[in-house]
């Protein structure tokens, strides 16, 4: 048997990899050199940029990671010796207020604060490459702008591999980059200024209370009303998108069932990833739940069976979430009884209990599902959505459950309560429904009577004229 080929990227790596570990030295070109420390496991780089030097941690110990990072450090100086600034700071960096920040919200994160996990990420991810060079006495809201101009340059309209760590494993997968949206920029700014706050409320505060004063208020550029409701109008999945999901979640079922008759139990415990990713999104399709933590930490104690007004089975959550309204009781709709159904079975076939304070999405790995987003959002791109629906993430099925009900005459009041928000935020984000059925109800019933509302659902005659009689009346004649 002919050995495997390797592709000339992989021996090239590889080379890279040995000559590292057997020099202790990698040279990699335009003033970088990545090398080994005594006192340290991390591997360092060495960068030479403009007759200057500086040497820092990769903070990690995988050559491919490393040069990576080293790379993408790389810029970041050579943009500030462009700049005219050093590119080794004196003194304390704005990187030395998050660093610690963000090891306290690791911190928290382990003892089980489990929603602090998308701030941890952004701010490794988007913050501390920026600031981690930045000295305190250049911290002001003309770098903060300087921030948002690198924000959006580092996540342009294209595609890129990422490299993150998986226990002791450096694992490589492929990212969309897409523009930060405003919200994004937002919510960005605010984990921002929280650090910030952070670190002058310590012992030893190295940012003043007037700094971070500056950057919460900073002034921006007024937006027209259209722009405003334009961004805070939410999408949502029609009808037949939904029609056609649950008939794609129907088919996957299919295909299992038949696999078991065909193989017996040899055909059984397959998919697992992909089948509880689709019960996860037709439950919060009728149920209207933030995905996130509101969902995954649901337990089947909390869940209850009874009958509405109507005679119909409905499941009770109590108590679900500790959102912008607290904990609180959500009814779901009838269909949630067939999708529980369905979510214990998928757990009985692979030996999960589904009792108790048990996990209603145990993961194959131990604890719960991490994320379902991506897995969705490949089955929206296989059915043909449009782009601006197949990026959405989970929320989108929230946005489809209180468009439907708001459609069906559900008053936002009762809305609220049910999905822990506010009438106000019903009324910002979902007032174009309103725009629509006022469209929709003035909408002429004969083009050539356009005073005569859509009402009456009556045709007028074809033949039926307006005539003066001889006596000066208005008659219809035939």
């Amino acid at each position: 048997m002919p050995p495997p080929r390797i592709s000339s990227r992989a021996r090239q790596r590889d080379q890279r990899r040995e000559t590292f570990e057997r020099d202790g030295r990698l040279d990699l070109g335009d003033g970088v050199s990545l090398y080994r420390h005594g006192k340290s496991s991390y591997i360092y780089a060495d960068f030479r940029i403009g007759g200057e030097r500086t040497r820092e941690s990769t903070k990690t110990t995988d050559v491919t990671l490393a040069e990576q990072i080293a790379l993408r450090r790389r810029k970041d100086l050579a943009c500030r010796a462009e700049a005219g600034k050093p590119i080794s700071v004196q003194g304390p960096s704005v990187g030395d207020v998050l660093e610690p920040y963000v090891a306290d919200l690791v911190r928290r994160f382990e003892a089980g604060e489990r929603k602090l996990g998308p701030e941890i990420a952004v701010m490794r991810r988007n913050f501390l490459p920026f600031w981690r060079t930045v000295p305190l006495a250049d911290l002001d809201r003309r770098q903060f702008y300087a921030w948002e101009r690198w924000r959006a340059e580092q996540n342009a309209e294209g595609g890129t591999v990422a490299s993150y760590q998986r226990g002791a494993q450096t694992v490589c997968v492929g990212r969309k980059l897409k523009s930060p949206s405003l919200s994004t920029l937002r919510r960005e700014k605010q984990y921002f200024v929280k650090a910030l706050a952070w670190g002058s409320d310590q012992p030893a505060p190295l940012v003043s209370d007037e700094v971070v004063h500056e950057l919460r208020h900073l002034p921006r550029p007024r937006e027209s009303k259209k722009q405003r409701a334009a961004g805070e109008k939410r999408h949502a999945l029609s009808a037949e998108q939904i029609a056609a999901l649950l008939a794609e979640f129907q088919r996957v079922e299919e295909v299992e069932r038949a696999r078991a008759q065909k193989l017996g139990e040899r055909g059984k415990r397959k998919n697992y990833d992909r089948r509880l990713m689709a019960l996860h999104v037709r439950l919060l399709l009728c149920t209207g739940l933030r995905p996130g933590a509101e969902i995954l930490e649901l337990t089947w104690d909390r869940l209850t069976q009874t009958k509405n007004d109507f005679g119909e089975d409905i499941v009770v959550i109590d108590r679900c979430g500790n959102g912008k309204t607290g904990p609180r009781i959500v009814n779901a709709d009838p269909e949630a009884v067939d999708v529980l159904a369905d979510l214990r079975a998928l757990l009985g076939e692979f030996g999960y209990a589904s009792a108790g304070q048990t996990t209603l999405w145990p993961s194959r790995h131990g604890g719960v599902v991490g994320d379902m987003g991506a897995s969705f959002k490949s089955t929206l791109k296989r059915l043909g959505f449009e782009a601006t629906l197949s990026g959405e993430p989970l929320y989108i099925c929230r946005h489809s459950y209180m468009t439907e009900r708001l459609r069906k005459g559900v008053t936002s009041d009762i809305l609220a309560i049910n999905c822990g928000t506010s009438n106000e935020m019903i009324s910002r984000h979902y007032n174009h429904l309103k725009a629509e059925d006022i469209r929709a109800a003035l909408r002429p019933a004969d083009a050539r009577n356009p005073l005569r509302l859509n009402v009456d659902k009556k045709p007028i005659s074809e033949g039926a004229k307006l005539m003066l009689d001889p006596t000066g009346q208005l008659v219809v004649t035939r």
